[in-house]
């Protein structure tokens, strides 16, 4: 029988592997937050430039400073998110009124006797006849051509127009 003998394990030393890299060294170091922010269509930077503002007008005709601007923000986060959907739509400057509008209308609802005017009348009402946006401004912003805002405008009933002007935030 022959006697076989263990075989040890062989003890390593720093001499025989190489120190690890630091890991700024490493070509899988990560990058800083920044470089992690995810860029936005430019067509959809363009967008915002385009309607900000004007969103923000419309919005603080309706609530205060802070509140229009964290409804406006979050109205066009939504909007990010759904940018391929709403620039394949015919209308993408309506769609996207459509979504603010409704968003500012759920945390003020619309006050009598403009809570009888269709959606769309209401919103030109603001611009005209608070903001006193030409048909044409407000007809860009809406997505609308400009003969709608003036008809939507002119048909409305004179308490709906006088109360239009007489709009403020927190009434």
């Amino acid at each position: 029988m022959t006697r076989h003998t263990p075989v040890q394990p062989r003890c390593t030393t720093a001499t025989d592997t190489a120190a690890p890299r630091p890991r700024s060294e490493s070509p899988h170091a990560l990058r800083p937050p920044a470089a992690l922010t995810p860029a936005l269509p430019p067509a959809f930077e363009a967008f915002c430039a385009l309607h900000r503002d004007r969103y923000l007008d419309y919005a603080r005709a309706h609530l205060p400073e802070s509140d229009a601007r964290r409804a406006v923000s979050s109205a066009l986060g939504d909007l990010a998110v759904r940018w391929p959907h709403i620039v394949s739509h015919p209308n993408p400057a309506a769609r996207a009124w459509t979504l603010l509008s409704a968003r500012i209308r759920i945390q003020r609802p619309v006050p009598p006797p403009l809570s009888d005017c269709p959606a769309l009348q209401y919103d030109a009402l603001v611009l005209h006849c608070l903001l006193d946006y030409s048909s044409t401004a407000a007809a860009e912003v809406m997505g609308q051509d400009p003969s709608k805002i003036r008809y939507l405008v002119c048909s409305a009933p004179a308490q709906s127009r006088t109360a239009a002007r007489r709009l403020a935030p927190g009434r």
